[in-house]
């Protein structure tokens, strides 16, 4: 989760100012746990975080395990945050950490930001994939002649990314790692090969005692010809939801 900067123009069209809607959108991240990209240091680096709380007045942020991390978060000046609310990048920026106790987690705590922003692009837009016409990736592991081949399902697709879901155990994917030569067949259009970079992983315990995975992943270099595929996939995808 890459933070960006922003034009002016970018910021009046996606700039969130209600205290409330701010707070539903922060509450929204931490009751479903979605990682929180910390970035410090003049946003050269960062940490994966867990925002445990959320009022009108501030935030609570888990602390990373690495003190070193920790005494340079509280030592910026400015700090950039970046998570997902529903499939939707959301950034914003923070000053004036302090390290306190809540509710037994060691955290940060921020004020709550004046202004956040939810960058869904136009050209961007997530297509949700539904059971009822379903999506695969078939995503090649391993070294040159001992190549394996895991089929894995989507959950969204845009081009810029997709989403992945699997039980744990089909694959192993890496956080921050990329693989090449990855497949995805759209129906009655074709077949297209994407790189992709693994950006954030998380998982889901089920009742049976089996743990679900999600990845969410970048397209990287995406060529013309599979863009094209992919946006006219994705727009009649579209027009056949609107059209029921």
């Amino acid at each position: 989760m890459r933070y960006e900067t922003l034009s002016r123009s970018e910021e009046d069209e996606h700039g969130i100012i209600s205290v409330k809607e701010i707070v539903s959108i922060l509450k929204h991240i931490a009751e479903n746990a979605t990682q929180v990209a910390l970035y410090y240091a003049d946003g050269n680096y960062f940490v994966l975080s867990t925002l445990l709380g959320v009022n009108d007045k501030g935030l609570w942020l888990e602390q990373s395990t690495n003190e070193r991390d920790n005494k340079r978060i509280l030592e910026s000046d400015e700090l950039i945050l970046v998570s997902i609310h529903l499939d939707v990048k959301v950034q914003f920026t923070a000053k004036q950490a302090r390290s306190v106790e809540y509710q037994g987690y060691s955290a940060f705590h921020l004020p709550l930001p004046k202004i956040i922003y939810r960058l869904q692009r136009r050209e961007s837009f997530r297509l949700e994939i539904h059971s009822t016409k379903p999506l695969s990736c078939i995503i090649p592991t391993g070294e040159p002649g001992s190549v394996q081949l895991h089929e894995v399902s989507l959950m969204d697709i845009s081009t810029g990314g997709m989403k992945l879901t699997f039980t744990e155990g089909d694959i192993e994917l890496v956080q921050g790692q990329s693989y090449e030569n990855c497949q995805i067949k759209l129906p009655d259009m074709g077949a297209i090969s994407v790189t992709m970079i693994v950006r954030g992983m998380s998982t889901l315990p089920t009742k049976s005692g089996h743990h679900i995975k999600r990845a969410g992943c970048q397209f990287v270099n995406l060529s013309t010809s599979a863009n094209i595929l992919l946006q006219r996939y994705v727009n009649s995808m579209q027009r056949a939801k609107n059209a029921s």
